[in-house]
């Protein structure tokens, strides 16, 4: 099998020549020719990175190289709006950007720890603020380190899914490498609010490199065998994952125990070994992680069991008073309750962030975030594969299907799918089944099926976003003690 480009193509090379250039153009017309070089020079890195890695990889094409550039030169330009947008009130810089929320907690950590020079912030996993600190150490302060870092994340989980889909795919499906691997890039762009979160200032970047690192790594179990136990490489890769996840969000080390635990059964005497090893990976990252966390396990088994805390911080009044409307107490049920609510809590975490935002001005990022439809139909594909496909014997894909599908159940039942952000890392491991449904409609397989499914799918999908709306607007409206839009809009047709 052909593995990495042999020769360098000049159109592609030329492009990102372009793209570089442009981008040190417009970045130093504004901040200055010190800074726009920096921002230049930092978003070639966390482009090169990536690009590394998919030319070394297994079925890489001349396709997939340009998804990876346009995709890097579409997230550059939104970030770089950002930075704009962060340093463009008086007594704002690069250096002291205009942040709110999350991102001003984490960037504050840093620069506490590193000259003292504002207050505090308590963080309760330290990981990515300790990042940002590390960066300052490095390369001085500036908001620009760590948002060409979490590019860089967000841009190598990409080639990872791509890769990860090649993996498991190329023996099972008449597709050839090279298509498969492409089209697991492209199918990442449908993750609107993913990639959105990617280049935020947050540690979803980070928590996604890990989850995908830990996804190829576990793909070997289910790999052909001219790519199975290449022991080493895997069980390094997973190592990396464990390490970043026990420092960024060590929660989420739990959904890799789940993976290695449901692909390791089906060849559990093969296997057993390399499964040990990786669980044991886990355990002690958990350990480490747990122990500067501000999280105990103690901690982490309340948050599964629900109670007051969660009641108290989760599906709250609001912009979701019509989600408490519809869960009342959910933390408070007993679990066999919050199971059987699994069906509503999975369609929340399915729909959630709507496709519309309330009030205010939308600036292009929210926007962005808010480009579900994509996200809606990747989801209308998946689920044909779990209903229609991965119970035929001989036509599924085997058991690495599952594992991403009991992480969204776990996800929605310990969250009732009220913080979008939480399943976000989940989302990519989707990308393979999404895949295969399409190779088999490719080859002939199941249209007529599909076809029904998702002409119903659709017109479920529109349904429920009809009422969505309208609930949404009479929870707003009620707040503020004015009729819903829908029934101002009916009395002016009346």
């Amino acid at each position: 099998m052909k593995k990495g480009l042999t020769t360098p193509n000049l159109p592609l090379l030329l492009a990102e020549v372009l793209v570089f250039a442009v981008c040190a153009v417009i970045a130093s017309s504004h901040f200055g020719m010190a800074d726009g070089l920096k921002i230049t020079l930092a978003y070639l890195v966390a482009y090169l990175v990536p690009r590394t890695v998919l030319h070394h990889a297994r079925g890489v094409s001349l396709p997939a190289c340009v998804v990876l550039l346009v995709l890097a030169a579409s997230l550059m330009a939104v970030d770089y709006l950002r930075l704009v947008e962060w340093t463009s009130v008086d007594g704002y810089s690069l250096r002291l950007p205009n942040l709110e929320s999350d991102p001003r907690k984490y960037y504050k950590w840093a620069l506490f720890h590193y000259d003292g020079s504002v207050p505090w912030e308590k963080v309760i996993f330290p990981g990515f603020p300790g990042m940002i600190y590390c960066l300052f150490k490095v390369f001085g302060v500036s908001v620009v380190w760590p948002q060409a870092l979490n590019l860089m994340f967000t841009l190598t989980s990409v080639v990872l899914t791509g890769m990860t889909t090649r993996r498991l795919l190329y023996h099972r499906v008449k597709a050839s490498p090279e298509t498969l691997l492409f089209g697991g890039m492209l199918l990442y762009l449908a993750l609107a609010y993913n990639l959105m979160m990617g280049i935020s200032l947050l540690k979803e970047a980070s928590i996604y490199l890990a989850i995908t690192l830990a996804g190829f790594a576990l793909s070997s179990m289910a790999a052909h065998d001219d790519e199975r136990f290449r022991l080493w490489r895997d069980i390094a890769l997973m190592a990396l994952a464990c390490v970043i996840m026990g420092a960024v969000r060590t929660t989420y080390l739990y959904l890799v125990l789940v993976g290695i635990v449901v692909m390791v059964l089906p060849h559990l005497r093969r296997d057993w070994g390399m499964a040990l090893a990786m669980l044991a990976m886990v355990a002690v990252a958990l350990l480490v992680g747990t122990h500067f966390a501000a999280y105990s396990f103690d901690r982490h088994a309340k948050i599964v069991d629900g109670g007051w805390n969660m009641q108290r911080f989760y599906v709250i009044r609001g912009t979701q008073g019509f989600y408490r409307d519809v869960i009342g107490y959910y933390f408070l049920y007993s679990p066999l309750h919050r199971a059987v609510m699994l069906p509503l809590t999975l369609s929340i975490q399915f729909f959630n962030p709507f496709p519309w935002a309330t009030g205010g001005d939308v600036t292009l990022f929210e926007w962005l975030c808010r480009l579900s439809y994509p996200w809606y139909l990747f989801g209308g594909v998946g689920l044909f594969y779990y209903f229609v496909i991965s119970w035929r014997r001989g036509e599924n894909m085997g058991i690495w299907a599952w594992w991403p599908a009991i992480s969204y159940i776990m996800l929605a039942y310990v969250m009732a799918g009220s913080v979008a952000r939480y399943v976000l890392p989940v989302q990519p491991l989707f990308i393979p089944v999404v895949m295969f449904v399409l190779c088999r409609l490719f080859e002939g397989r199941f249209r007529k099926a599909f076809t029904w499914w998702m002409v119903v799918f659709v017109i479920l999908v529109s349904a429920v976003l009809l009422s969505c709306l309208e609930l949404q607007e009479q929870a707003i409206s009620k707040a503020l003690h004015m009729p819903p839009l829908v029934e101002y809009v009916k009395g002016l047709l009346h």
